[in-house]
């Protein structure tokens, strides 16, 4: 079993904002914003429209590609949208790269087929970019950048709903690796918007009604990965002198990015105070509770041969989302293929199905 083992092939909706005790507002063919008991044009969003970079087949779906959400060079994204004459749930991917490398753009494979089968169900599908971590120099910036930047891409699509004709209400979102991450990470958090922000975007919900994880990590705060992968990392110690995450940084020659990834400038402050609360605010195991957003997740192990692959993507992450899953009461679909610690949902249910049950 691969990782992509389990991925196959409307209602009206009246779009309800309200801000604090103002009333609730119906939004019309020249959509508005509730603002300060003030209605507030939102500008339309002119998308062009040109050939979909994969095959739609039979869907009936136009594509946009490179929309703004924000002011910087990452900040875009590609989207296809299902004809049809009331507003459709959305999917937004995240992908993948170790929060280094990677881009938005789909090409023919299990992602186009994860793409295809949501279109097939008049589900609109987005894929963005946000900003990727430098190495050399450290970053400053840390991984709330890029996660920040994924929480504003939804926000902003929330915004234009009208203009994507999409139902700000049904939305889900999944992603690959450091894309899966993120996307546990958004179901995993409470509500992130600024109710008083002067960017009307911060101002929209953050919350998703389902996530959806493809070779992920359990948990972004860093510490806890000896913890989650302590059957693996043992016939390691020995021969690397220890299995804490800075040991096998420095063993692996990922020191670098372990302090690009929490925006400090030494080892030394991995345990500091400003560390540990940014290292909290990204456990998304102990973040997970049942209000929390459905998971899917689907893990398999990499070759015991390459270190670094089996850190960022062993099953025992996914084993560890499933055990915190059920402890805490959410619902989950969890797929795990190592022999040692095989995970198979009886329900058989992909991705697609999951997420589309969740958002229709």
């Amino acid at each position: 079993m691969t990782v992509y083992k389990h991925i196959s092939g409307l209602k009206s909706v009246l779009r309800l904002l309200s801000i604090g005790a103002l009333a609730v507002v119906l939004v019309s063919c020249s959509d508005s914003e509730h603002t300060d008991g003030a209605f507030a044009e939102i500008p339309t969003l002119n998308l062009a429209f040109t050939n979909s970079p994969i095959d739609v087949q039979t869907s009936q779906a136009r594509f946009a590609g490179n929309v703004a959400y924000g002011d910087e060079e990452r900040n875009v994204f590609d989207i296809w949208l299902p004809d049809s004459d009331t507003p459709t749930p959305l999917v937004i991917y995240i992908h993948g790269g170790g929060f280094t490398r990677g881009d938005k753009a789909i090409e023919e494979g299990p992602i186009a087929d994860i793409v295809r089968g949501f279109l097939d169900r008049g589900i609109a599908v987005a894929s963005t970019n946000y900003y990727l971590l430098s190495v050399d120099p450290l970053d400053t910036n840390g991984v709330m950048k890029s996660l920040n930047d994924s929480k504003r891409a939804l926000q902003f699509m929330r915004y234009q709903a009208y203009s994507l004709n999409i139902d700000p209400d049904n939305v889900a979102v999944f992603g690959v690796s450091a894309g899966a991450g993120t996307a546990l990470w958004l179901g995993s958090q409470d509500e992130l918007a600024e109710p008083d922000s002067t960017d009307p975007v911060l101002r929209e919900s953050s919350r998703i009604k389902a996530a959806g994880a493809l070779a992920t990590q359990a948990t972004y705060d860093l510490g806890r990965w000896e913890q989650v992968l302590d059957d693996a990392l043992a016939p390691f110690a020995a021969i690397l002198g220890g299995t804490d995450v800075i040991t096998i940084s420095n063993a692996v020659g990922a020191t670098d990015l372990l302090l690009s990834f929490l925006a400090i400038s030494s080892v030394d402050e991995f345990d500091s105070p400003d560390s540990l609360a940014l290292r909290a605010n990204l456990d998304m195991l102990a973040l997970m509770d049942a209000g929390d957003a459905p998971i899917f997740v689907s893990n398999t192990t990499p070759s015991p041969d390459d270190l670094v692959d089996l850190l960022f993507h062993h099953s025992l992450h996914a084993r560890a989302l499933k055990e915190t899953a059920d402890a805490v009461g959410l619902s989950s679909v969890v797929y795990a293929d190592d022999p040692n610690f095989s995970i198979v949902d009886p329900s058989g249910e992909d991705i697609v199905s999951f997420l589309s049950r969740h958002i229709n």
